[in-house]
């Protein structure tokens, strides 16, 4: 599977159809139109133009890399030591840091 970066979907142009959008994203592109059909699709905008279907790559990047000019959202290690207000006793949940490994998981509707 093609590994999508930043600029190939920005290059696509300001919108572009259901089968790129299934190829950038690793599904079927039969997922997308169903989702799209039974009103479920809330990743992006849809854009009807008559029987055509297309989807702004605004959309599409600022889902899957953020908002342009954001860094990206990597957790932090815990480093009390670095921090004189944090105190070495206090837990992750106090102190705000979070483990490298954590991370949070979102089911697909229906799946």
């Amino acid at each position: 599977m093609k590994i999508w970066t930043r600029d190939e979907v920005e290059a696509k142009g300001p919108t572009t159809e259901v089968p790129v959008l299934a190829e950038i994203l690793g599904v079927d592109k039969d997922t997308i139109y169903d989702a799209i059909r039974r009103g479920d699709w809330t990743m992006t905008r849809v854009l009807r133009l008559g029987r055509r279907i297309k989807i702004p790559t605004v959309d599409i990047v600022t889902y899957l890399f953020g908002p342009a000019g954001a860094s990206p959202a990597v957790p932090s290690q815990c480093r009390h030591d670095d921090s004189p207000q944090v105190t070495a006793h206090q837990s992750q949940s106090q102190c705000g840091c979070t483990p490298a490994h954590s991370g949070v998981v979102h089911q697909l509707r229906g799946a």
